[in-house]
């Protein structure tokens, strides 16, 4: 029999109680942008932005002509004078770009494509310090205020300036979610008592696998089988394993080739829906829980 979930507690506790799987469920971009923008968040964070129209249009433009791109706003407690923008690049050698902005108006002198194809202009601001991006917009879903601004204090208090609060990444009853850049990995499901500890293994080169919902640049799929080759081969390391290729096997199945280190490795992985859960505070429409297993 399977029972009606309840639209009573939130959403991210119903997921919780329902034990629901967090592999392969990261939101997918291949480049990611982060705009600095103290302003208040509203639903759409960037569209509802008091920035003006003429340069939100211009920034849209060139993440339409960017593939696979995605523009977070983002804030922090220590502000400084200038405005900071990221823009982390994925792929086998992640980079990381940061920019200064006395203005939103410099965003027009920026080539948001040429960045993202690693022009030799922009490798001065290229950066070593990673960033950790954790979602609190509240207007979006209310998960994301509830869990996402305990653990942004406390990674805050922890690390300082390489936390930030965003906008919405994407997997509401996942909160809170954190997004890792330039490794392009999400983690989901953080309390205050347990962030700074996946922090910090993050912060050593390593991917908690307990808690990560996937590689944001690769298909659902293989962001969970990558995963669930780490727990067969014990391998933590956030470098080491790349994706060869992904290819549908069949009815909710599909086969998964990885490089780990020297050695090649193919694994079917069948997706399992489950019980209905709500994707977000007081929507009345459910979607069932995911689990990919491997076959």
């Amino acid at each position: 029999m399977t029972i009606a979930p309840s639209t009573n507690i939130p959403c991210s506790l119903e997921s919780e109680n329902l034990n629901e799987s967090l592999h392969g469920t990261a939101p997918k971009a291949q480049v990611w942008f982060a705009l600095e923008y103290s302003g208040r968040w509203e639903h759409k964070a960037w569209e509802q932005s008091s920035v003006d129209a003429a340069i939100k249009a211009h920034v849209d433009m060139q993440l339409a002509q960017t593939p696979g791109a995605r523009l977070l706003l983002i804030r922090q407690k220590d502000r400084t004078p200038r405005l900071r923008f990221f823009a982390a690049v994925l792929g086998d050698a992640p980079a990381l770009y940061k920019f200064e902005l006395a203005g939103y108006e410099e965003l027009l002198g920026l080539d948001l494509v040429s960045i993202a194809a690693r022009a030799e202009q922009y490798q001065p601001q290229r950066t070593d310090e990673p960033i950790l991006l954790v979602c609190t917009n509240g207007q979006r879903d209310a998960c994301c205020v509830l869990h996402g601004i305990a653990v942004y204090n406390a990674l805050h208090a922890q690390f300082g300036p390489v936390v930030w609060e965003s906008s919405h990444h994407g997997g509401h009853r996942f909160a809170a979610n954190i997004l890792a850049l330039p490794s392009g990995r999400s983690y989901g499901r953080l309390r205050a008592h347990n962030a700074t500890t996946v922090a910090q293994a993050i912060a050593e080169g390593n991917v908690p696998v307990q808690y990560c919902r996937g590689y944001t640049a690769w298909p659902e799929p293989a962001q969970a089988a990558e995963l669930l080759l780490r727990q067969q081969l014990g391998h933590t390391a956030a470098t080491g394993i790349r994706l060869l290729e992904s290819q549908p096997g069949g009815e909710n199945r599909w086969t998964v080739r990885l490089q780990a280190a020297d050695a090649e490795h193919s694994l079917t992985v069948e997706r399992v829906e489950g019980a209905p859960v709500h994707a977000s505070c007081g929507d009345e429409k459910t979607t069932p829980t995911v689990e990919y297993r491997l076959v």
